[in-house]
């Protein structure tokens, strides 16, 4: 397990936006009407937003930055770093869409653009090196972009992931600051063996090329239909996984730093589904209020879940008090990592729809 902190760095506002359109559990085509009320009985999701076919993450993500950096009464000119941390990139291989918001947000041609391609544990990861790059005071500002949009690259045709997802894009404005007190810890752990358990064969050079056969959509059992460019999923393994590792890497963070799991204000968990999440609250012997969700109208949004459910569940506490966050993201690669955070009246805009 790698036990890292991050100094001087604190979080100075967030921001999220989603699309206005949505999708409903109980109007997939797959679903019975009995089908639909267990899908959202063990999943918590009735429903998520759903971006157009003209709408990019990046999109989402420009508003939401754009939007924040007014809030914040922060110009252009005050970021030095930005990057964006999801697989839902403008484009597959390149450029890096790091780069691309920097061009659209108007900053400085100075400013550090970099793309992180990480999934379900992407905000973790995303804190854990902005933050890094931060921490020494030669870069002072900035802006995480995080997020996924998952109908891009989805079947809506496949009952195992289209009912559960929902396009989400968020912005977090980081800041050197010296005289911040508590440091950020971070547990963070991969495991490239089980690399096949959420997968998006192709586009992408292992499988190269992309043929009229990749486009083909293929029957794998009763309401599964998918081509070999749509993301698929092993239901067992990810389940396997998902009730074990965020567990161990949350009591490890703990015990490593000596933090008191029951003193924390809030533990934000990727939501994955409610069943898994809700295991994870009971191992841990937290009360229900500790854990709030916001997946019962934005669905899973990858790693968006924690951004997202900060703006639109707990926004007034952490924007009137100091707050200890656990924070714990799992999923794709497979890599997982939990931190513990101390905010301090940070700005949390309200959801905002495109």
């Amino acid at each position: 397990m790698a036990f890292v902190e991050v100094n001087n760095v604190e979080i100075k506002g967030l921001s999220v936006a989603v699309p206005k359109e949505t999708k409903t559990v109980k109007s997939q085509p797959f679903f019975t009407s009995n089908e639909a009320e267990n899908f959202t009985s063990v999943t918590g999701v009735e429903s998520s937003h759903l971006a157009p076919l003209n709408l990019s993450l990046s999109d989402l993500c420009f508003e939401a930055a754009q939007k924040l950096l007014i809030e914040t009464n922060t110009q252009a000119t005050d970021i030095d770093l930005v990057m964006f941390v999801s697989t839902s990139r403008d484009f597959y291989i390149c450029p890096n869409t790091a780069n691309i918001l920097q061009h659209r947000l108007g900053l400085q041609t100075s400013c550090v653009a970099i793309d992180l391609p990480f999934a379900c544990s992407g905000y973790v990861y995303g804190l854990y090196v902005a933050g890094s790059l931060l921490q020494s005071g030669q870069l002072k500002r900035a802006l995480l972009l995080v997020g996924e949009m998952p109908s891009k690259n989805q079947s809506s045709m496949d009952k195992t992931v289209w009912p559960l997802h929902g396009d989400a894009g968020s912005a977090t404005l980081l800041e050197f600051s010296p005289s911040v007190n508590n440091s950020m810890k971070f547990n963070l752990n991969g495991d490239g063996s089980g690399y096949q358990a959420i997968i998006c064969r192709q586009p992408g050079i292992r499988n190269y090329p992309v043929t009229e056969e990749s486009l083909k959509s293929v029957t794998i059992d009763n309401g599964i239909e998918r081509n070999a460019l749509q993301c698929e999923m092993d239901g067992s393994e990810v389940f396997s996984f998902a009730i074990k590792k965020p567990f161990e890497a949350i009591t490890a963070l703990a015990d490593n730093y000596q933090i008191d799991i029951q003193q924390i204000d809030y533990l934000l968990i990727h939501q994955a589904n409610k069943m898994i999440d809700e295991k994870i609250r009971k191992k841990l012997k937290l009360p229900a209020e500790k854990m709030p969700y916001s997946m019962r109208y934005y669905g899973n949004t990858s790693s968006c879940t924690i951004p997202l459910t900060m703006v639109s569940q707990i926004a007034q506490s952490l924007s009137e008090k100091v707050n200890s966050l656990i924070m714990c993201g799992f999923g794709s690669g497979l890599s997982w990592g939990a931190a513990h955070i101390i905010t301090d009246k940070i700005i949390c805009l309200p959801v905002i729809e495109v």
